[in-house]
């Protein structure tokens, strides 16, 4: 009876310990920091491996420092101290300065960072040394913007050697952090949980110790099933930093009182959000991808207010991507359960750049007139000029497209040029998109399939290619613009027959849309009537020899090969 109420009685306590403790609450992430401590220090520099010290030197003044050691440009021009770890999440750095001189040099100690240990940032500096006291320690905190993942360092250049007196440089940073679903499990570093003895913590039902014996005396074997997230030894959980999932066995063989049982402990461990894109001035827009591994969902705001599972935008996913057109405030936070992670947070300052304009074709040499698209997608509106002028300008040769790309036809010789512009009229690209055109206006062709026939038709063909209208007479008639006495065709070319009889002088124009007109072209050409031409005629006939043959009146019949034949009743 005893084993088995034992059985129930553990299995419970172990549950119960399992859901209260994931059940969870919020847990923060801790800020840390890193001190160059030159009162560590003796002789000369550097003595601390995790610091890289050019130019500077051990100042034991005791009149002077603010402890037994400080550091000293000691007549340089130039001095460094750079921590050689990235840190994640730099967001300020504090230092104290002084000078043993009266100078008035405007020189000062420079806060860096970067990155990638290479392109180095200003993120502010010391007053000048020119304003702070002789002999006195001012301290000097600058805090970043936005908190930066990467290398800091703390520099000093000035342009004549000069004596100045750096101490306690402490950067602050917070470390990018793991949340668990179990309170008692911290961020991103090895803890605690007693699942055997720590009875103390367990919640009702209370069970004594005279009924079950001591707890603490049982013998476990602790096993987790994955061991990338977290590892158990005699009892105590140790999270690795690594998102996932871990179920943790007690397995209890049982003995004489106890019954054998395994009560299992669930751990699920999630990453916090992670942006990749940095805090920064980007062009037009930014597309930032939000993940946040092993996490049940991501809440975040824009507006600038905290993220919680109440406020903000909640997505049930791992990752999320978002796109911005404007200077927006993103914060965000990964969750499981009612566990929250830390916020992440970045400014995205975003500034309109306008994109030059494309002209297609790119210019060039064309006859009579050329269609041209003037394109820059996505923009409000597109100013151009045929003048030379400049667009922004908005002279009278100014013409203004409604919209992000138009097709317009150019029908002289020009320099195209065009900006975009916003929708105010206020703001233009800075860059200019130029083209050249040539218009020509050459003569069109006249084309005849003969220049002269006997009754028979003649085929004229005009060509202009690139013209829009071709005028023409037949009859000598000079075509002009305004003619009303031509033929006039709304086409680069056309084709028409000649039949009647006589002489033609064609004469032919090309225009442009614009109806600029080429010089003339001019042909002749003569349809002419069939003139009859005698032909020679075969006759047959009985020899005459005597005049006694021919007989009046007769009819004599002439065979001809032509038919024109002359008939005659004597010969």
């Amino acid at each position: 009876m005893m084993k088995r109420f034992f059985y129930h009685s553990i299995l419970s306590l172990f549950l119960l310990v399992m859901f209260c403790i994931t059940g969870g609450g919020n847990l923060a992430k801790a800020q840390s920091t890193v001190t160059l401590d030159f009162e560590k220090g003796t002789g000369t520099f550097p003595y601390n491996a995790d610091w890289t010290i050019t130019n500077l030197s051990v100042y034991s003044d005791p009149l002077y420092t603010r402890g037994s050691n400080s550091a000293s440009t000691s007549g340089q021009k130039s001095a460094v101290a750079k921590y050689n770890n990235k840190l994640e999440n730099i967001s300020k750095v504090v230092y104290w300065i002084s000078k043993t001189s009266t100078n008035t040099k405007s020189s000062y100690f420079l806060v860096e960072t970067s990155t990638d240990g290479e392109n180095w940032v200003d993120q502010g500096h010391s007053p000048t040394f020119k304003d702070i006291t002789k002999y006195q320690w001012t301290e000097v905190t600058v805090t970043l913007a936005t908190p930066v993942t990467g290398f800091v360092r703390v520099s000093y250049t000035s342009e004549t050697p000069a004596e100045r007196l750096i101490d306690d440089i402490t950067v602050y940073y917070t470390p990018a952090t793991v949340g668990s679903t179990d309170p008692k499990l911290s961020y991103n570093r090895a803890s605690d949980v007693v699942l055997s003895s720590n009875i103390a913590d367990w919640s009702e039902p209370a069970l004594s110790s005279g009924v079950i014996g001591d707890l603490s005396t049982l013998s476990f074997t602790y096993s987790s099933s994955n061991e990338g997230v977290a590892t158990v030894t005699t009892g105590e959980i140790s999270l690795t930093g690594t998102a996932g999932e871990a179920v943790i066995s007690a397995k209890f063989d049982g003995d004489a009182d106890y019954a054998a049982q395994t009560p299992t402990y669930k751990v699920n461990v999630f990453d916090p959000v992670t942006l990749d894109k940095e805090a920064g001035t980007y062009d037009n827009e930014v597309t930032v991808t939000l993940s946040a591994a092993g996490a049940q969902g991501i809440v975040y705001t824009t507006d600038g207010t905290e993220p919680t599972l109440n406020n903000g935008t909640k997505v049930e996913a791992t990752s999320k991507k978002l796109t911005f057109n404007e200077t927006t405030t993103l914060k965000a936070i990964s969750y499981y359960g009612e566990t929250l992670s830390g916020v992440a947070s970045a400014v995205y300052t975003i500034q309109k750049v306008l994109a030059v304009p494309t002209i297609t074709p790119e210019g060039g040499t064309f006859n009579y007139e050329k269609k041209v698209t003037i394109a820059s997608p996505g923009v409000a509106s597109i100013v151009y000029t045929l003048d030379g002028t400049d667009p922004k300008d908005l002279g009278e040769g100014a013409e203004l497209i409604s919209g992000d790309s138009e097709e317009i036809t150019i029908t002289s010789s020009c320099t195209l040029k065009a900006r975009t512009s916003d929708a105010s009229m206020e703001h233009f690209s800075e860059g200019l998109a130029t083209a050249d055109f040539i218009i020509n206006l050459p003569q069109p062709v006249i084309k005849l399939s003969a220049e002269s026939t006997q009754e028979q038709p003649i085929t004229v063909t005009i060509e202009a290619e690139g013209a829009s209208h071709i005028y023409y007479s037949t009859d000598g008639t000079d075509p002009t613009a305004t003619s009303n006495s031509v033929v006039k065709v709304d086409a680069a070319t056309t084709t028409f027959t000649l039949s009647e009889i006589g002489s033609y002088t064609i004469k032919a124009i090309a225009l442009n849309s614009a109806l600029d007109v080429s010089d003339a072209a001019t042909r002749t050409c003569t349809i002419s009537k069939v003139v009859p031409v005698p032909g020679s005629a075969t006759m047959k006939y009985k020899k005459v020899t005597s005049m006694d043959d021919i007989v009046d009146g007769g009819v004599y019949l002439l065979a001809c090969p032509s038919k024109n034949v002359i008939m005659s009743d004597r010969v």
